[in-house]
């Protein structure tokens, strides 16, 4: 009878310990993608929509919004308002670059570098909130 007890101890403990490392392997899955997000982010803010290609500006839209995919999931809903503002940026400027195409783009510019600084404030958003949860220095 006392090994009753002393199992169901055991168990409960080693449940515990199995639900602390999903979480902790959560947190690493999302801290992660989120560094991912933030090369995939670099790229898209190092092309000066004065001067980008539409190819280079397409590819660079089109990466980053895979890597918030990514992050996206991994986040479960913890930031899914500030996600979708920055998605909804980041397509504004892809659109505005496919749309303009090669021989539009320089009318389109002025536009473009609007959509790029809405995507940089977006952005930011992002980081405070996931820099908190991540401890990025």
């Amino acid at each position: 009878m006392r090994c009753r007890p002393l199992l169901t101890a055991a168990v409960a403990i080693t449940a515990i310990q199995v639900l602390t490392a999903c979480g902790e392997t959560s947190e690493r899955d999302f801290c992660g993608q989120y560094a991912d997000l933030v090369a995939a982010a670099d790229e898209l803010q190092q092309q000066d929509p004065l001067t980008a290609s539409v190819e280079e500006l397409r590819a660079a839209s089109e990466e980053i919004q895979a890597e918030l995919d990514q992050f996206q999931a991994v986040s479960e809903g913890r930031l899914d308002t500030a996600i979708s503002t920055l998605r909804a940026n980041i397509d504004a400027v892809r659109q505005a670059a496919v749309d303009a195409g090669t021989e539009a783009l320089e009318t389109a510019r002025p536009q473009l570098e609007e959509s790029m600084e809405d995507v940089v404030e977006a952005w930011a958003v992002v980081q405070d909130l996931v820099e908190v949860q991540c401890d990025v220095t």
